[in-house]
């Protein structure tokens, strides 16, 4: 239950766009002077022990800590990661990092002499085989870190028994 929550809420936090915010208004009884009565709904339980995700269920503060520890050793990862795409020879290369952005474009001065066309359609090229490259690269280093979660649950879970 614990691994499951951790990578669900680790890949959803770090490769989610963010999504847009909903004000939701809610109609208030209010006294002659502007306050409102006494809320109807019982307060959420202090202490923090817990908290409830949507499609998680709940999980626990140490559950939610490793989370965030493992959302960080992702993204330092992916931050280290930089893939190149080439085209025309080697005289156009893209660079991409490991959230799949461009980084860098060089053209070299023998790739001008090609013409404005050629060198268009060689950064399209280029770029696409950078970013294609990068997708591999992080599905690989996602797998590798899923890899390294289950193992060191299984061996948390073998010093408790």
């Amino acid at each position: 239950m614990m691994l499951r929550s951790l990578l669900v809420l680790a890949l959803c936090t770090a490769f989610q766009a963010p999504s847009p915010v909903a004000v939701v208004r809610r109609d208030v009884a209010r006294s002659l002077f502007g306050g409102a009565p006494p809320p109807s709904e019982p307060a959420p339980p202090s202490g923090g022990k817990t908290m409830t995700i949507p499609g998680l269920g709940t999980i626990t503060e140490e559950e939610m800590r490793l989370a965030m520890e493992f959302r960080q050793k992702m993204a330092e990862r992916m931050a280290a990661i930089v893939v190149e795409g080439t085209a025309l020879g080697g005289k156009v290369k893209v660079s991409y990092d490991g959230q799949g952005q461009p980084i860098k474009v060089e053209i070299s001065d023998d790739a001008i002499k090609e013409g404005e066309t050629a060198i268009s359609a060689a950064v399209v090229d280029a770029a696409k085989k950078a970013q294609q490259e990068s997708l591999v690269k992080m599905k690989q280093t996602m797998m590798s870190m899923q890899q390294e979660i289950a193992q060191q649950m299984q061996a948390q879970m073998g010093d408790k028994k």
